[in-house]
């Protein structure tokens, strides 16, 4: 029997600026092992613009991309034994949420309100979500385009210690928020800035949680983080991977490989996934570009052995796959891809 990978898909349901809103809700689909071939989706959820989903445990969060008025909402689902079932949702005081996140106690659950640049945290108890704490943003960025105001991109909460860190596109910010049994503890937070009209969009962090990969928007760059053993965040780095050009940035997903020798990082602009070598240094080196075979990769992810990628091309509404070397960390095409309507999120389920 072939062995597979299921992979859950979110997408955009309805039409948003020059998105179509061609895709149905959650998708599952399998994933061959061995060849990288995808078989036909299952259809798991119809909620509406599920933009970003995560898998934590038993556990499944979706968001859904609306302003608060027209139904932003987290929508918890379950999978046991191949079976996944809708259980509750919430709604969120937040406009157009664009990621949610959970902690390794998932007992807490985070959302990134992108249109008003919020992060609400929200306490999972016996399958209800209740609010814990709203972090409001305020303050704008050097590129007036897009950085009109404070836009919440994405957050997480570390394994190491009680913090959750968010990303903040629109004020060029990233932040460590401790966590109490009660709040957010804005008063002892720390905020890293970037280098104005940076735009940092989405993060990883190495496994002890002592350095973080920025991957921002607007500059097209991978900013390094590291921790100082002070507990102090600098920054150490800046590396551009992607072929310059005169639109406007467009830097979408990151994504770490399993011996955290190689950064995976997707530019909307050129339609491509760079492959970076972590250096011993923690300096990164350009080792591979590569199409995606599609228009606007918007988000992509490794499956768990780090054996194949899949993109998924939100205007050509495809998903594709590739064969990683793990040895170099270069990607090849398995000749295998799948036509889905606006794919936007890849989530792997097992």
């Amino acid at each position: 029997m072939a062995v597979t990978h299921r992979l859950l898909i979110g997408s955009y349901t309805q039409p948003m600026g020059s998105i179509d809103g061609e895709g149905e809700g959650i998708l599952a689909v399998d994933l061959d092992a061995q060849t990288g071939a995808f078989s036909a989706p299952n259809l798991v959820s119809r909620c509406e613009n599920p933009s970003y989903v995560t898998v934590a445990g038993e556990h499944v969060f979706a968001v859904t991309e609306f302003a608060r008025q027209q139904g932003a909402s987290i929508g918890l689902l379950t999978h046991r034994d191949g079976i996944i079932n809708e259980v509750s949702s919430v709604a969120i005081e937040g406009d157009y949420p664009c990621h949610v996140a959970v902690n390794a106690a998932q007992d807490l659950v985070v959302a990134s309100n992108y249109g008003s640049g919020s992060f609400s945290v929200y306490r999972l108890e016996q399958g209800s979500l209740t609010h814990f704490d709203t972090v409001q943003h305020t303050g704008v960025g050097a590129n007036r385009d897009r950085q009109e105001a404070p836009h919440a991109h994405f957050a997480q909460f570390l394994e190491t210690s009680n913090t959750l860190v968010t990303v903040d596109l629109g004020t060029d910010r990233v932040s460590f928020y401790p966590v109490s049994d009660a709040h957010l503890e804005r008063e002892n937070a720390q905020h890293v800035v970037f280098p104005p009209g940076s735009g940092p969009r989405h993060l990883v962090f190495n496994q002890q949680e002592t350095l973080a990969y920025v991957l921002c928007e607007l500059s097209e760059e991978v900013t390094v983080l590291e921790r100082e053993e002070n507990g102090v965040w600098t920054i150490v780095q800046a590396f551009s991977p992607f072929e310059k050009h005169n639109e406007g940035g467009a830097a979408a997903a990151i994504r770490l490989s399993n011996d955290e020798q190689f950064l995976y990082v997707s530019g909307r602009q050129q339609n491509v996934i760079c492959v970076l070598k972590i250096e011993n240094n923690h300096t990164l080196a350009l080792q591979q570009t590569i199409s995606t075979n599609g228009i606007n990769p918007r988000d992509f992810n490794l499956t768990h052995d780090g054996e194949l990628l899949v993109v998924a091309n939100q205007n050509t509404s495809n998903l594709v796959s590739y064969r990683v070397d793990k040895a170099t960390g270069l990607l090849s095409p398995s000749g295998h891809e799948f036509s889905t309507g606006n794919p936007v999120c890849v989530a792997l389920l097992c």
